[in-house]
């Protein structure tokens, strides 16, 4: 029962387009399927991927998998099956040496390691799993540097559940061994468990997963009364609560699980959320996004060593990533199931954080309508809802400001052009709905922005039907102003006027002339608005909007596709006035894009943008180190 039972013939890849250099690469080998079985081995490979595809977070994560089978005739079919761990007693030359009753119980199916690793390897050495397919119809399998399963009654979920162990260290969710009642596992040694998804400790502050606990859930969320058996009591809390519930790691008492039920306690159900978070970890950073290719990003940072990036997919998705200085890109996730318009450049995700543990998102939907969700550190992702009744433009974007923490306001442009407005406010909600604002109306393709220099004020800014530039103002003791004129400009309809305020009593305004030209001007309390002027001689790309990001009061950096398609950059300092724009690391864009970019500390920038390639990269500039290259963020 050695490799002499058997012949490796070949290598095959079923599933996957991604990247072999950047893939999570999972590699199916046969034993015990004689040369007449191969056709039996590649059904099995096809089911198991069938299985994989269907199963989240699989299902988001599969344009980042590959899948091969290595085919692997054995001299006879099927396995051993000691009678000593109850089984038939049936030997079976096999290449692998695959047997039950490992450690005595019949359901641990094992094999040579060393010899599967190395055959792996040998076949396809970028893999990263390596798992056994047992030509078997005993139930059985297992985990830890191979994963192995049978072909017994839901053998593509024993592969799942075992790849749970193989890929990403997590433990079994049962609390029980070898049986159910056997003595010995009644209470869980002292000593924290290595794996992600079980743990001893119920302490909120410190628990490993308390990131996905809600504030209002019980820890622990349910203890086992009898710790001489396993707990056979129907959940107390709603499906998909997460907390912590005793009896897990094989024992019945002192150890618990984050979800009452997870794929790595039964088979047949969907992981738990820790658990499939762990398989975001592993596998989100090798994947990439094809976005909507002028569709804005939109990128916070809630605190310094934390980012937020937003995007939509090419196919209307709203995903999500996050940087943290700790843990690196998580990986891009669908957010709330949200589908986002495909109307004109495609309506964006607008995101603001009014503080460090919370979220606000707005999209117009694929019915035109505007929808909102919002995450908070204390309960996650909401459900997507509808904001008003309002109709807006398809693709138009959702400009939100928050002037001060407990308060949002949004502008948008409705079906007819009509510039659109609502608030909320934590002491009384949303207003009634949207309301039209003082009779403005907008350019198609336009956008309505609006920036708060302090919170009781508000200057709002958009291209009007004749292609010039307005603005309106709202102030708490005043109210709204009329819109006015900013002369000696002619916009392209579907500019966007990008305006900052560097400090209380000055704005900096920048959008493009209908020639391409990067125009700006200045309004100052103390002088009033200045003529427009070009900057630096730069020219945008058809429909690319100039993004401003102000790193302190006398400092800004400036971003654009330019006509080449190439993403261009220059600053503002207050004793040198203008730089020449320049190229920011050899990036191209995608024609049209736009270039966001924040500052998380005043010596630091990130930048984003879709490339030529249609997926989101990334690039970053410190003052200790100058420019970053581009990478590609990973996404699904």
């Amino acid at each position: 029962m050695t490799t002499s039972d058997g012949t490796v013939q070949g290598h095959t890849q079923i599933f996957g387009s991604a990247p072999r250099n950047r893939a999570f690469t999972v590699v199916l080998l046969g034993d015990g399927f004689t040369a007449a079985q191969q056709t039996d081995f590649n059904n099995a490979c096809a089911a198991f991927v069938t299985a994989l595809r269907a199963t989240p977070p699989y299902d988001e994560l599969s344009p980042a998998i590959n899948v091969w089978r290595v085919n692997v005739a054995s001299t006879d079919s099927g396995a051993d099956d000691p009678a000593a761990a109850g089984g038939t007693g049936a030997t079976a030359r096999t290449y692998f040496d695959a047997s039950f009753g490992g450690n005595g119980i019949r359901r641990l199916l094992i094999c040579n390691n060393s010899t599967v690793l190395t055959t792996a390897a040998a076949q396809v050495p970028e893999f990263s799993v390596a798992i056994v397919v047992v030509n078997s119809t005993v139930y059985g399998g297992s985990g830890g540097s191979v994963g192995t399963y049978s072909l017994a009654g839901g053998a593509t979920e024993i592969a799942l559940h075992e790849i749970g162990h193989t890929a990403y260290g997590l433990a079994d969710e049962y609390a029980y061994y070898a049986g159910g009642n056997e003595t010995g596992h009644d209470h869980h040694p002292a000593g924290e468990p290595a794996e992600p998804n079980v743990t001893l400790n119920t302490q909120r502050a410190s628990l490993k997963w308390g990131w996905a606990v809600a504030a209002s859930t019980a820890l622990p969320t349910m203890s086992n009364p009898d710790c001489s058996t396993v707990d056979g009591r129907a959940s107390t809390v709603p499906a998909g609560t997460v907390g912590c519930f005793e009896g897990a790691h094989y024992y019945h008492c002192g150890a618990f699980r984050p979800e009452y039920d997870c794929k790595m306690r039964a088979l047949g159900i969907p992981f738990c959320r820790v658990c499939r978070q762990v398989i975001w970890n592993r596998i989100g950073p090798l994947a990439t996004l094809p976005a909507r290719p002028r569709t804005p990003i939109s990128v916070v940072a809630r605190y310094p060593e934390h980012l937020d990036v937003f995007a939509v997919a090419a196919d209307g998705r709203t995903m999500s990533d996050w940087w943290d200085a700790g843990s690196g890109w998580a990986g891009w996730f669908q957010v709330s199931g949200g589908l986002a318009s495909p109307g004109g450049a495609g309506s964006p995700v607008t995101s603001v954080a009014r503080y460090a543990g919370h979220l606000d998102l707005f999209v117009v939907g694929t019915d035109s309508r505007v929808y909102s969700t919002w995450w908070d550190q204390s309960s996650g992702w909401a459900a997507w809802f509808r904001v008003g009744t309002l109709v807006a433009r398809p693709g138009s974007t959702v400009n939100v400001v928050s002037r001060y923490s407990d308060h949002l306001d949004l502008f948008t442009t409705g079906s007819d052009g009509r510039t659109m407005s609502t608030w909320w406010d934590a002491r009384t909600g949303w207003a009634a709905d949207w309301f039209h604002v003082s009779g403005g109306v907008a350019a198609n393709g336009a956008t309505v922005t609006a920036v708060a220099r302090h919170p009781f004020h508000l200057d709002v800014f958009t291209v009007g039907t004749d292609n010039r530039v307005y603005s309106a103002w709202w102030d708490e003791r005043s109210g709204w102003s009329a819109w006015f004129a900013l002369p000696g400009i002619v916009c392209r309809p579907d500019s966007t006027v990008t305006a900052v305020a560097r400090h209380r009593d000055h704005l900096d305004l920048f959008t493009t002339a209908s020639d391409g030209r990067i125009m700006s001007t200045w309004w100052d309390a103390r002088s009033g608005w200045a003529p427009w002027f070009q900057v630096s001689g730069g020219a945008a790309s058809a429909g690319s909007p100039v993004t401003a990001v102000v790193r302190y009061t006398n400092h800004m950096d400036l971003f654009v596709v330019g006509t080449d398609n190439r993403i261009y950059s220059t600053w503002w300092h207050d004793t040198t006035g203008w730089a020449a724009w320049f190229n920011v690391s050899g990036g191209v864009a995608k024609p049209g894009s736009q270039v966001a970019a924040l500052s998380r500390v005043t010596e630091h920038l990130d930048v984003f943008a879709v490339g030529s390639d249609g997926l989101v990269h990334s690039a970053w500039w410190d003052a200790s180190g100058g420019w970053s290259g581009w990478f590609q963020l990973g996404i699904t």
